[in-house]
């Protein structure tokens, strides 16, 4: 039997970045039309489908705030930070936003590397403000690959727990 791919598990974190400042007033969202699906292409290759959210930029970052290159090649133990701008779209409950997301990443051969469920589970009591769910960023690195002619490919989920809206897409990326 092959060797595993991976020595090392590839570690995935969603998390939220801050807008700065935070506007103390109430604001009225509406809700976008349920049913209506927009298919977008960004920059480095990615693919969203959305469904009831305005998406503002979808992009490829490194730690260090540059862009990931248009091939999508990155060292190993490269942070890959994916950042989506979402306009509007979230249903907002006594000044919260309850969201959900997950995340799936397999080699081209098909071969499972990771596979993560619900990111934010633990903001299901609490939420999260409307603020900070306009930017929501995806983080990937790999460690270890045996066969750097392998791909990577990322498949995604938001979605608004207390509505039908979600964004699903891909991207993929290679190892130098």
């Amino acid at each position: 039997m092959k060797s595993i791919f991976f020595s090392s598990l590839l570690i995935c974190v969603l998390s939220f970045f801050s807008a700065g400042t935070l506007i103390a007033q109430k604001t009225e969202h509406k809700k976008p039309v349920s049913g209506t699906t927009a298919i977008k292409t960004f920059d480095n290759g990615i693919k969203l489908n959305i469904k009831g959210f305005k998406v503002k930029e979808a992009t490829l970052y490194f730690d260090d705030d540059t862009k990931v290159p248009a091939d999508n090649k990155v060292d190993l133990n490269q942070r890959i930070n994916m950042l989506i701008i979402i306009d509007s779209g979230w249903t907002v409950e006594n000044e919260k936003v309850y969201l959900g997301g997950s995340e799936l990443i397999k080699l081209n051969t098909g071969a499972e590397v990771l596979k993560s469920d619900d990111l934010f589970k633990d903001y299901d009591e609490t939420g999260v403000s409307p603020e900070d769910a306009k930017y929501v960023t995806l983080k990937a690195i790999i460690t270890s690959l045996d066969n750097k002619k392998n791909y990577l490919v990322v498949t995604f989920r938001i979605w608004d727990k207390k509505s039908t809206n979600e964004i699903t897409g891909s991207y993929k990326f290679y190892i130098k």
